[in-house]
C-alpha cells in the first residue's frame, strides 16, 4: 500500500512546450507591456482632472499606444499558452473599433441587446445606457442606495431609428441639410421629430421590450406595471445636464410604451435640444439616445436636494425641498413645498426651515392609473413633510452622493409608502455664478501643515474629518465611519468594506495599484498610500484635511477647501475634452475585479482594463502551471538546492548557469533574492521541527484511507519538490508528507510588478482537523493583507502591488508560516486550538520584526 502511495506522489510528467527560459522571457515583457499600459491610463486620468491642457494628438497618441501594450499583452500570453485564450483578441478588436471610431469624434454605439435591467448595467456602459441611467445604475450597483425598479431600452435603439431603419436614410439627409445650412433649425427640428415618429419597430426589437415588461411583472409578482419614461442621451447628467432639454412621460401604461419611447426619442431633435448642442459645439455624430423605463412609484413625499445652497451662497447648508406626493410640481414650479436648511456635515443639523402651505398635490391615481390632482388632508396642509430622521437620513444619503459625483449635485428623491427613501436622479448641480474657492496658493502660508509630499496619491480629492486609525483586527460598525479620514499602516484589501462610508484614506505603505486602490478610484474617495509617517503623525480623533490633488496634510477641518474640487473649468466643454473622457470610458473602469469569480473569463471584458487585469491574473496562473509541469529529468541546469532543513528542493536558475558536475548548490549561491527569503523565513529558529508529531488511530486510518479530488491529485499539485527561480522570480512547489504547498511570486523596484500567489493544502489526519488548519492558515494570511480562498482544505492567499520590502516581508513569513504548520492539524484537536495557535505565530512574527 505505501508503495502504491509514493508512487502515486511521485507522478512527473505533462504537457511540452517551449523551454522555461523562454516563456519567462515572454512572462517579462508581458510584464513590462501591462506596467506601460497603466501608466498610459493612468496618464489620461490625470488630465481629466482639468490640470492639465492637452489636444487631439495627445488624446491619439496615448490611446494607439495604449493599445499597442494590450496588443503585446495578448499576444506575450498566447505564446505562453497557445490558443487557449483567443476571445481577447476579439474583444480587443470591438474595443479598437470603438476607440478609432471616438479618435474621429464619432460616438460609438456598441452592438447589444435593445433592453437591459439596471441591475445588469456595469461600469463602462455610458455607450450602451447613456449618461442618465448609467449615473442612476452606480447609485444602485456601485452605492447601494435604492432606486426604482425597471430596464433601458439601449442605445441600440437609437443606432436602428438613426442609421438602420428604412426611414435612416431620410434622416440622415435631413441633418446633412442643416448642417450645411440648407435649412434651418426650426425646419430641421420639425422634420426630424416627424420622420422618427414614424419609423416602425422590427418584430424582435419590440418583442424584447415586451418581454422585459413581462419579466419585470414577474419579478415583481404583478399583473400589471405602469413607466416613467425618461430620457438617457450621451452625455446627460454629466458636466452637461441637459436639464428639461429631452421629454420624460409619467404613468404611462405596457401599451403605451412604445409609443411614449417614440417621442422621447423624437426630443433628441427638439428645437431646444439642438440649438444647446450647437451652442456648446456638440456635433450631431456625438449623440445617442437611451430611454430608461421606471415602474411608476406612488411616493408619500418626494422633492428635490441641492447639496449646495446656491441662492443664497452659503456653501456650509443644502437645501431640501420636499412636497406630498410627486414633485412634478416642485420641479416645475407650480406649488409651493416645505423648504429645509440642513449643515453639510455630521450630525447633519436643521438649520432653518420655511413650511408651506399644501392645499393640493400631484398623485399617480391607482384606480385611474393617471396623474391627478389631490386635496392634502386639513391636518397635513401646514405640517412639515419631512420629519427630523428623513431629512438627515436624506442629507447622508446626498452627501455621500456628492462625494462620490466629486461635484455639488442636484437630486430627485422620494420616500415610498412605507417610508423608504429612493433616489430617483443625481446629476451635476448648475452653479451659476457662485464662487466655491479660495485662492489655495494666496493662504498657504496661513494653513498649518502636518506634511507634504509624502507618498503616492491614489485618488485626487479634498476631504476633511476625524482620525480614525485602523488596526489589523478592529471590528468597528459602519455608523462610527461617517466623515472619519481612515489612517492605516498598510492598504489592506480589508479595508474595502469601509470604503463607502469614509471621507478619505492615508496609508504608511502600499503603491497606487491593488485591490484597494481600484476600490477606492471606483468610489472616488480621496487617498494617499506609503507615506512612511501617517500612523506615527496623525493621532485618533484628530481634526485634519486630506489634501488628495496637492498631497498635502492640514491641521484642522479647512472646509472651504472642499470646494476648490468643484470648481468648473471651461475645458471640460470642449471638444477634446469630451473625446477624451469617452474613450477613458472604454478603457479604463474594471469589471474583472476577483479572480476567483465565476464571471472571471475573457468573455467578460468590457474595456482595456479588463483585459489588462485578466492577462495579468493568468500570466501568472500559467507561469505556475507551466513550472508545475517542468520535467527536469536530464536537465543539466536543475540542481538540488542544500539548505540547512531537509526540504529535498531541486533547483532551476533561469538566471544563472551551475557547472553541469556539480550536484548540490548552497542557498548562499543562488541569486534569487525570493527564493532565499523563504528559505530564511522556513529555517528560522527553531520553528522546523525535525521530531514527528504522533498521530492518533483515527488520523492514521484516515491518512490511509484519503483520496484527492482530480484537480488537486494532478501532477502539477503532487509532484517533486521544484523551484524554479530568477533574481526577482520563484516559483516553489513543495510536498512535505501529505502536506502541499506553492508560492509564486515576483520582486522588483516597481511595486506594480510584484505579486505573491501562495496555495497550502493536505494534511495527515481526519477532514475536520484539516479544515481548522486551513482556517487557521486562513486566520494568518489575513492579518497579513492577503486576499483568501479557502475550499475544504485549501487555502489560496494573494498579494499584489506592495513596495518591495513590503513582499520580502510576506514572503519571509510565509516561510516560517509553512514550517510552523506543516503537521499542525494533528493538534488542532478542538476550536479552541485555532485562536491559540494563531497567536503563538502572531507573537514568532512579532519578535522576528
Amino acid at each position: 500500500m505505501f508503495k502504491n502511495i509514493l508512487s502515486f506522489f511521485s507522478k512527473k510528467g505533462g504537457p511540452k512546450g517551449p523551454p522555461l527560459r523562454k516563456l519567462f522571457i515572454h512572462f517579462q515583457r508581458l510584464i513590462r507591456a501591462n506596467n506601460r499600459a497603466l501608466e498610459i491610463m493612468s496618464e489620461m486620468g490625470e488630465v481629466l482632472s482639468g490640470e492639465y491642457i492637452f489636444d487631439s494628438k495627445f488624446i491619439s497618441d496615448r490611446t494607439l499606444e495604449l493599445l499597442d501594450n494590450v496588443y503585446k499583452m495578448i499576444s506575450n500570453l498566447d505564446f505562453i499558452s497557445p490558443g487557449k485564450y483567443r476571445e481577447l483578441f476579439d474583444k480587443y478588436a470591438e474595443i479598437k473599433d470603438g476607440l478609432q471610431e471616438e479618435l474621429k469624434g464619432n460616438v460609438y454605439i456598441p452592438d447589444y441587446n435593445y433592453t437591459i435591467f439596471y441591475e445588469d448595467i456595469e461600469e463602462g456602459m455610458d455607450d450602451v445606457v447613456g449618461g442618465k441611467n448609467a449615473c442612476l445604475a452606480r447609485i444602485k450597483n456601485v452605492l447601494g442606495l435604492p432606486t426604482p425598479e425597471g430596464f433601458v431600452i439601449t442605445t441600440q435603439g437609437y443606432k436602428f431609428f438613426v442609421h438602420a431603419s428604412k426611414r435612416s436614410e431620410r434622416i440622415q439627409e435631413i441633418l446633412e441639410l442643416w448642417r450645411n445650412k440648407k435649412i434651418d433649425l426650426n425646419d430641421a427640428s420639425k422634420l426630424l421629430q416627424e420622420e422618427i415618429l414614424q419609423v416602425e419597430l422590427t418584430d424582435d426589437f419590440e418583442a424584447e421590450i415586451k418581454q422585459s415588461i413581462q419579466e419585470l411583472k414577474n419579478k415583481l409578482n404583478v399583473d400589471e406595471l405602469y413607466f416613467a419614461v425618461r430620457s438617457s442621451c450621451i452625455g446627460e447628467d454629466s458636466e452637461h445636464s441637459f436639464a428639461g432639454l429631452y421629454s420624460s412621460f409619467l404613468g404611462v401604461d405596457e401599451k403605451g410604451l412604445i409609443e411614449a419611447y417614440k417621442k422621447v426619442l423624437a426630443s433628441t431633435y427638439s428645437r431646444r435640444a439642438m440649438e444647446y448642442r450647437r451652442d456648446k459645439d456638440f456635433g450631431e455624430r456625438e449623440i445617442a439616445m437611451a430611454v430608461g423605463c421606471q415602474v411608476m412609484l406612488n411616493p408619500k413625499v418626494s422633492g428635490v436636494v441641492y447639496t449646495l445652497d446656491v441662492s443664497e451662497n452659503k456653501l456650509d447648508r443644502m437645501v431640501i425641498a420636499a412636497i406630498y406626493g410627486l414633485a412634478v410640481d416642485i420641479v416645475g414650479g407650480r406649488r409651493e413645498g416645505d423648504v429645509f436648511y440642513v449643515q453639510r456635515t455630521f450630525p447633519y443639523d436643521i438649520l432653518g426651515m420655511n413650511i408651506g402651505i399644501k392645499q393640493h398635490t400631484t398623485i399617480f391615481d391607482t384606480n385611474t392609473k393617471r396623474l391627478i390632482e389631490s386635496e392634502v388632508e386639513e391636518k397635513y396642509v401646514d405640517k412639515a413633510c419631512l420629519d427630523e430622521d428623513k431629512i438627515k437620513t436624506l442629507a447622508c444619503t446626498a452627501c455621500k452622493l456628492e462625494r462620490y459625483f466629486k461635484h455639488p449635485q442636484d437630486i430627485e428623491f422620494c420616500f415610498d409608502q412605507n417610508d423608504n427613501l429612493i433616489i430617483l436622479q443625481s446629476r451635476h448641480l448648475n452653479l451659476g455664478d457662485v464662487v466655491l474657492h479660495c485662492d489655495l496658493k494666496e493662504k498657504q502660508d496661513n494653513l498649518e501643515i502636518i506634511f507634504a509630499q509624502k507618498g503616492n496619491i491614489v485618488q485626487q480629492g479634498i476631504c476633511f474629518g476625524e482620525v480614525l486609525k485602523v488596526s489589523k483586527d478592529l471590528d468597528i460598525d459602519s455608523q462610527a465611519l461617517h466623515d472619519k479620514i481612515l489612517v492605516a499602516e498598510y492598504p489592506s484589501p480589508r479595508l474595502a468594506r469601509f470604503i463607502k462610508y469614509v471621507n478619505g484614506i492615508i496609508t504608511d505603505r502600499g503603491s497606487p495599484v491593488g485591490h484597494l486602490a481600484t476600490i477606492a478610484r471606483e468610489f472616488r474617495v480621496p487617498m494617499v498610500v506609503n507615506t512612511k509617517i501617517a500612523t506615527k503623525v496623525l493621532q485618533d480623533g484628530e481634526e485634519i484635511t486630506l489634501n488628495a490633488t496637492d498631497n498635502i496634510v492640514y491641521k484642522g477641518l479647512l472646509k472651504h477647501m472642499c470646494y476648490y474640487d468643484f470648481v468648473e473649468d471651461k475645458f471640460e466643454e470642449t471638444r477634446e475634452y469630451r473625446i477624451l473622457k469617452r474613450i477613458f470610458q472604454k478603457v479604463s473602469p474594471l469589471n474583472l475585479i476577483e479572480a476567483g469569480d465565476k464571471n472571471f473569463k475573457a468573455e467578460n471584458c468590457r474595456t482595456l482594463h479588463d483585459i489588462i487585469r485578466f492577462i495579468h491574473e493568468k500570466a501568472v496562473q500559467e507561469l505556475i502551471e507551466k513550472n508545475y509541469y517542468a520535467n527536469v529529468n536530464g536537465d543539466s541546469s536543475a540542481k538540488k538546492l542544500k539548505t540547512a532543513i531537509p526540504l529535498d528542493l531541486i533547483i532551476i536558475d533561469l538566471d544563472q548557469e551551475f557547472p553541469p558536475d556539480l550536484k548540490e548548490v548552497d542557498i548562499k549561491d543562488v541569486s534569487s533574492l525570493p527564493l532565499k527569503t523563504f528559505i530564511k523565513g522556513a529555517s528560522y529558529s527553531n520553528i522546523w521541527s525535525r521530531e514527528p508529531i504522533g498521530v492518533d488511530f483515527r488520523g492514521f486510518m484516515s491518512s490511509l484511507s484519503r483520496t484527492f479530488s482530480p484537480h488537486l491529485a494532478d501532477p502539477k499539485f503532487v509532484g517533486q519538490n521544484l523551484a524554479v527561480v530568477s533574481k526577482e522570480y520563484a516559483n516553489i512547489s513543495l510536498r512535505l508528507g501529505y502536506h502541499f504547498t506553492m508560492l509564486d511570486t515576483l520582486v522588483r523596484e516597481n511595486a506594480s510588478d510584484n505579486y505573491i500567489y501562495f496555495r497550502f493544502f493536505g494534511g495527515v489526519t481526519e477532514n475536520e482537523r484539516r479544515s481548522r488548519r486551513a482556517r487557521l492558515i486562513e486566520k494568518i494570511l489575513l492579518q497579513n493583507d492577503f486576499l483568501t480562498t479557502v475550499k475544504g482544505d485549501l487555502v489560496i492567499g494573494r498579494l499584489k502591488g506592495m513596495m518591495k520590502e513590503y513582499i520580502l516581508k510576506k514572503i519571509f513569513i510565509l516561510g516560517v508560516l509553512v514550517s510552523y504548520t506543516r503537521q499542525l492539524d494533528v493538534k488542532l484537536i478542538d476550536e479552541k486550538k485555532i485562536d491559540y495557535f494563531l497567536e503563538d505565530f502572531s507573537s514568532i512574527i512579532k519578535n522576528v520584526e
